[in-house]
């Protein structure tokens, strides 16, 4: 079982700068400008962020990240909140080693992210049951 299914980085404004998954079923401008207007409206509450929301047997996990970006990845509900989060940090790091200068400017064309995919392919590929034979090994 992979501990991450998908994953998306979006700006503070709402634009989807990247996101990976098996089955793009879900339409990335859409997914982004939601996410930003829930960040928005959890402010509004007075929190901070929303970290987790569970629909059916998936959980959304969301981590604010420098300046403001989301980095927000589906995995099935058992997974740990921690393991996922570990994981959205180490895109993190590797999105913004990656393409940081680019992202001090204005947003240029987002096809530039797509071979974002290809740097975090090990992360996404990733399961428990290959860290257990990694350790063993």
């Amino acid at each position: 079982m992979r501990i991450v299914n998908e994953i998306w980085i979006i700006t503070p404004g709402g634009i989807t700068l990247f996101n990976l998954s098996k089955d793009e079923t879900i339409d990335p401008l859409i997914f982004g400008g939601f996410f930003s207007a829930i960040q928005s409206f959890v402010k509004t509450l007075g929190e901070s962020t929303l970290k987790t929301l569970v629909i059916g047997n998936s959980k959304i996990t969301v981590y604010q990240g420098k300046e403001g970006y989301l980095f927000v990845s589906r995995s099935p509900q058992k997974i740990k909140d921690d393991s996922v989060m570990d994981y959205l940090k180490l895109v993190e790091t590797k999105f913004f080693e990656q393409y940081g200068l680019i992202l001090d400017g204005p947003i240029p064309d987002t096809n530039i992210f797509k071979k974002f995919g290809d740097i975090i392919k090990e992360i996404f590929e990733d399961t428990p049951e290959k860290r257990t034979v990694k350790a063993l090994w």
